[in-house]
């Protein structure tokens, strides 16, 4: 009796004895729900910056995006305005989701591809030699200073990481799929 009861308590818990619902709660709250808001916030400031109106006579959001993705060279230019348009919205809309956890896999992933491609640019102009700078977060850097190099590089790496948690893990206890999959909030 007591062997089958041993059995079933070690096979609900994991490291360190903790049951399931618990290992749960500690990773939605200490990993997944960090990490949605960094990157979901992240992308949401990223849009916010290529969208915000400019007081004349600095160029607006918009237009600054559109002359930054003209200087890497890579976009034809007859698709350089509406990827102009179209990408800080696509930044948006993956943005929220994965903040609010609402198809939070398939959110996760776009931000994964999206940096994976901004990642590919930005070894494209380093390996061509080009001295521009990033138009990424406007006049704001997170930990590269100066022109594109190998630093952009790794950053972007380091947020790729952040974006994989909820592309791999889900939105955790703490989102809206995990209401929608469960029918009520915070339950094993």
């Amino acid at each position: 009796m007591a062997e089958t009861r041993m059995s079933r308590v070690g096979a609900d818990s994991g490291s360190f004895g903790a049951p399931a619902r618990v290992r749960s709660l500690v990773e939605s709250a200490l990993l997944i729900f960090p990490a949605r808001v960094a990157i979901g916030g992240l992308f949401l400031f990223s849009a916010w910056q290529k969208l915000k109106p400019a007081a004349p006579p600095r160029v607006s959001g918009p237009q600054s995006f559109a002359l930054n993705l003209q200087a890497f060279d890579i976009v034809p230019t007859v698709l350089v305005k509406p990827t102009a348009f179209i990408l800080p919205w696509a930044e948006v809309i993956a943005g929220i989701l994965v903040v609010v956890g609402l198809w939070t896999r398939a959110a996760g992933a776009l931000i994964g591809v999206m940096l994976a491609s901004f990642t590919l640019g930005v070894v494209s102009v380093i390996l061509r030699g080009m001295d521009i700078t990033c138009g990424c977060f406007g006049g704001f850097k997170l930990l590269c200073e100066g022109p594109i190099g190998w630093c952009k590089v790794g950053e972007n790496a380091l947020l790729i990481a952040i974006a994989m948690v909820p592309a791999l893990r889900g939105g955790g206890r703490f989102s809206i799929d995990a209401l929608l999959q469960r029918g009520q909030p915070f339950r094993g």
